[in-house]
């Protein structure tokens, strides 16, 4: 069972039990507009609703400088952790690029993230939607990754059973992300969703 702590960060990125990084970012960095604002995560269970609290909302602001906050046990306060929520269009998709330090940042107290598994400049990918008030965010699925490679379909380079790297300049990169949408939200996991706060909710 994922502990509160943990329960919003699941919700908002990504879990790196298994990790996929791009070697780098295949496009320079920009804010998207649209993800300014609080964004309040939507659970995909009765068993995460009861989890959730007022404690759990991502703000971002004009800059795509977003700052997380986690509920957690007892009366203990609620965690926060900021990134940098910037990212790219590419071919009608629209990626958050989370780097090294926005991992640590995001991770930090867990022994979930090593230095290892993002080394120098590698990034990790998040793909996301946003329909009217809604965001929905969809990570690379290890499984599928490995699929591909097993297959001859990809070229990506094992750290271990459950990391891989994709390696590329960016014109290589873009063009994996092009031709294997796939990559994105094919995981048992439903996709990660969050509704825009209104603007009376707004502190």
């Amino acid at each position: 069972m994922l502990s509160r702590t943990r329960l919003l960060l699941v919700l908002l990125f990504l879990s790196l039990a298994g990790c996929v990084t791009f070697e780098r970012s295949p496009l320079p960095l920009a804010c998207d507009a649209r993800l300014e604002g609080r964004w309040l995560p939507i659970a995909n269970s009765a068993e995460e609703a009861e989890k959730l609290t007022t404690d759990d909302y991502a703000t971002v602001d004009g800059q795509c400088h977003a700052t997380l906050s986690m509920s957690q046990t007892a009366d203990k306060p609620a965690r926060k952790a900021e990134v940098q929520a910037s990212g790219f269009a590419l071919g009608g998709e629209h990626y958050l690029v989370l780097g090294e330090k926005d991992l640590i940042r995001l991770f930090a107290g867990s022994d979930t993230l090593s230095p290892d598994r993002t080394p120098g400049s590698s990034v990790s990918l998040v793909r996301y939607r946003i329909q009217g008030d809604i965001l929905k965010l969809e990570t690379i699925d290890v499984d599928t990754v490995k699929r591909m490679v097993d297959q001859h379909e990809l070229s990506a380079r094992a750290q271990d059973q459950l990391n891989y790297v994709i390696p590329g300049d960016e014109a290589q990169l873009r063009d994996v992300l092009l031709k294997h949408p796939g990559l994105f939200g094919q995981g048992q996991a439903p996709p990660m969703t969050l509704r825009r706060a209104p603007a009376l909710e707004t502190p």
